[in-house]
């Protein structure tokens, strides 16, 4: 019966209806420390649920107009009076209908409850009111800071453009009156190791090892070309120093270990580094 009704809500494709049962204990979540609430559930898509729904808060709505209505008439009235009260009842209903969800702000597209359209008989205290504005806050709140993070990430793919082209993308996010930023192309540092740079030898380990002091080579060039890149303030050139002089050391420990092992197996070291590097800046 409509006097047992708690609350009409969907969820997406979820219909349920609370209803009071003293017989039984409650089960529902949005009524904390009550008993005897039974809940029953329907399932569907999602426009058929939300016409449910729809229906059926029309439905609950009649049952409270018809009930205040009987509660201000004295004595019995006949049926053509009854038929004239439906009558003229009839078009503010429709258009109470239409403008239904425009009037509810606690309604989302995919969520409605008795609770939410304002029901004469909704029992909802402003702290359940509270909760619901404090979820929504959150989830905009979680939607704002995954929006900054994405395009913080957009801002780095552009300066990496930038810095590889020269020019800055036209993708580049932007406030209101913000310029772009001044981006300097990168000094060219690809290589190509030609398959003659590699020396052949029968031993797979010194293969490996001498495989390896090769792209060290190449790698010492292009940090030494990135740290004589003229124009770079102070820090950026002594980072790119320090980068170079590790990436020196790192040659000279593989030449080492080759050297180490040419020993292990009888054979001469050599001087490959020494030879092919220039000084330290």
């Amino acid at each position: 019966q409509w006097k047992q009704l708690e609350n009409l809500y969907f969820r997406e494709k979820k219909f349920a209806v609370e209803v009071h049962d003293p017989r039984r204990i409650s089960v529902s979540r949005r009524t904390f420390g009550q008993s005897g609430l039974v809940v029953q559930t329907w399932y569907a898509n999602t426009s058929l649920i939300k016409s449910i729904w729809v229906m059926a808060i029309s439905q609950h709505q009649f049952y409270l107009d018809r009930k205040q209505s009987k509660a201000k008439i004295p004595s019995a009235r006949s049926l053509d009076d009854i038929a004239m009260d439906l009558t003229e009842m009839g078009t503010p209903k429709v258009s109470k209908l239409v403008t239904l969800e425009a009037k509810n702000q606690l309604i989302m597209a995919s969520n409605g409850s008795l609770i939410s359209s304002g029901s004469q008989d909704s029992e909802v205290s402003d702290e359940q009111k509270k909760e619901k504005i404090m979820e929504l806050k959150k989830k905009e709140k979680l939607l704002q800071e995954k929006l900054l993070q994405k395009v913080e990430e957009l801002k780095k793919i552009c300066l990496r453009e930038a810095e590889l082209t020269g020019k800055m993308p036209k993708e580049y996010p932007l406030n209101a009156g913000e310029e772009p930023p001044q981006v300097r192309r990168r000094v060219g540092t690809a290589f190509k190791l030609d398959d003659n740079l590699l020396p052949s030898e029968e031993d797979p380990a010194l293969q490996d090892l001498e495989s390896n002091f090769v792209i060290q080579q190449k790698l010492v060039e292009a940090a030494k070309k990135l740290a004589s890149e003229p124009d770079l303030c102070k820090n950026v050139r002594k980072k790119r120093k320090q980068e170079y002089a590790d990436a020196v050391k790192k040659l000279q420990e593989i030449e080492n270990s080759i050297n180490e092992y040419r020993i292990k197996c009888g054979k001469k070291p050599t001087q490959k580094s020494t030879l092919t590097l220039p000084g330290k800046q």
